[in-house]
């Protein structure tokens, strides 16, 4: 038995997959395919719609592919990391506090640490964004198919982590500057 325990722990280090303190580890560099996609399908308190996800981590930031449906539209929240959007393909709305961001493939934002913000994708077109959040945004749900990016050896310390924290705002007044009632 201790042969094949053996034998398996090596098959596994030499694909780059084990654990720390159950947590999956992988090392530095990892493909696409090895990291995890999950389906999000939001509603109450998070909003409405649904979001396919691959996210990473380290002890700083963590990095999520969202590929946001149409309709997607979350409620207002904050965390306590600061968020850094890339858009990957299609468009979607972020907005920040009363203040409304069209993005568009190739657009870069930015949603400063602690601040109310939501996204809605108003398009017929799925959108998909790069974010980055430091700390990294793995509190709760959020975290749940991350996979951690450690080196053999390296012990996890992740800082945060950062939580979604849904809040009162009125999301209504701030979309009405921006859209009118047809959509």
């Amino acid at each position: 038995m201790e042969l094949e325990l053996d034998r398996l722990a090596r098959l596994a280090y030499e694909n780059g997959i084990f654990k720390i303190q159950g947590e999956l580890i992988m090392p530095l560099h990892v493909k696409s395919s090895d990291v995890k996609e999950y389906q999000r399908d939001q509603s109450g308190e998070a909003g409405t719609g649904r979001m396919v996800v691959r996210k990473g981590h380290g002890d700083e930031c963590s990095l999520m592919i969202a590929t946001r449906k149409p309709g997607y539209h979350t409620k207002p929240h904050e965390h306590e990391s600061e968020q850094i959007n890339y858009v990957l393909d299609g468009e979607i709305w972020f907005f920040v506090k009363d203040q409304g961001f069209l993005c568009k493939k190739g657009d870069f934002h930015r949603i400063p640490a602690n601040t109310v913000h939501w996204a809605y994708n108003r398009s017929d077109n799925d959108c998909t964004v790069a974010e980055a959040h430091a700390p990294a945004l793995l509190g709760v749900q959020a975290g749940s198919s991350a996979v951690a990016l450690y080196d053999e050896g390296e012990t996890p310390n992740v800082r945060g982590p950062g939580v979604n924290k849904f809040v009162p705002y009125d999301q209504g007044a701030a979309e009405a500057k921006y859209f009118h009632k047809s959509k």
